[in-house]
């Protein structure tokens, strides 16, 4: 069973309905709503910064699924400086972004562990490797999602179950979409493939890591060879 939190995003509704094919999908999604055809078996109002709101989603689902396949794509960037930016703005950011991955990994790798079987790919970005000036919430919340992966990983590795995150670069879906033209040909330019990647690349990495059981721990760049 293929959960995708954060369902209704540009990557992740991409995500669901490329998948929809070969897989059972459950979506999650929150402010947005997703499209009645997005391909999703079922797909439910989730809070990922609310831990009853959680616990509840995954009463829910829980006894229905096995063989758990947790994507961790919710996520929101609020940009602003660190010297003057709002602390409700770092805690909106933060708890999106890095609280809520840990509350639903947290929720489901009991279920996980019991059924001896279970991965977990979080959505990261290259934002969290290389330090973009005013994303200081942004970057810290998704720097943040590596430690998580990793300590996972080596929590669970006995278990049957791999823990791996993506850090992708600059897709032509999702956040991109609310970045001025003229700036957008700019990243482009900075790109070494010169070019904003393909969604369906997140599909083919999704689907080797559900298919490995001796990759874990890794965090994966898909970013156009930017370092």
């Amino acid at each position: 069973m293929l959960i995708v939190v954060g369902a209704s995003g540009g990557l992740g509704s991409h995500l669901v309905k490329k998948m929809a094919g070969d897989h059972q999908i459950i979506g999650t999604y929150n402010n947005t709503q997703p499209p009645p055809d997005s391909g999703a078996r079922m797909m439910h109002r989730v809070d990922v910064t609310d831990s009853d709101s959680v616990r509840r989603f995954v009463r829910e689902v829980g006894g229905t699924v096995e063989r758990i396949v947790l994507v961790y794509m919710a996520g929101i960037s609020l940009d602003g400086m660190g010297h003057k930016m709002k602390e409700d703005i770092w805690d909106r950011v933060v708890q999106t972004n890095l609280k809520g991955c840990f509350l639903m990994s947290q929720a489901f790798l009991p279920l996980m562990r019991e059924q001896g079987w279970g991965r977990i790919i979080n959505i990261s970005s290259i934002v969290g490797q290389t330090g973009i000036p005013g994303t200081c919430a942004y970057s810290a919340s998704k720097s943040g999602i590596f430690g998580l992966t990793r300590t996972l990983a080596a929590e669970n590795v006995t278990k049957g179950i791999t823990v791996n995150a993506l850090a992708l670069g600059y897709y032509d879906a999702g956040m991109i979409g609310v970045i001025p033209p003229e700036i957008q040909e700019v990243i482009k330019k900075k790109i070494p493939m010169k070019r904003f990647g393909d969604p369906d690349n997140l599909v083919h990495a999704v689907e080797f890591l559900i298919k490995s059981d001796y990759t874990t721990g890794s965090i994966i760049n898909m970013n156009g060879g930017l370092f």
